[in-house]
């Protein structure tokens, strides 16, 4: 693949990488969080099963970066 553009695929893999960091952060937070500012759903199972859910797939779409970063090696 020398030769060719690498930019799109870089940036392709930089924005999946902060979406994993988002999605972890998203779930870290709404798990940690104590106030829900009538948004969000009140502190119980359904708020720590929707955050759990958000950290798994963030971490799976940071495996999945991880995976594209050692292909592009």
């Amino acid at each position: 693949m020398r030769g060719q553009n690498r930019g799109p695929a870089k940036l392709t893999l930089y924005i999946s990488v902060l979406a994993s960091l988002a999605y972890l952060g998203g779930g870290i937070g709404l798990i940690a969080s104590s106030q829900s500012f009538g948004m969000l759903p009140e502190p119980g199972l359904l708020r720590y099963s929707m955050g759990a859910l958000l950290i798994v797939y963030g971490a799976f779409r940071a495996y999945r970066a991880y995976q594209r970063f050692q292909q592009d090696e």
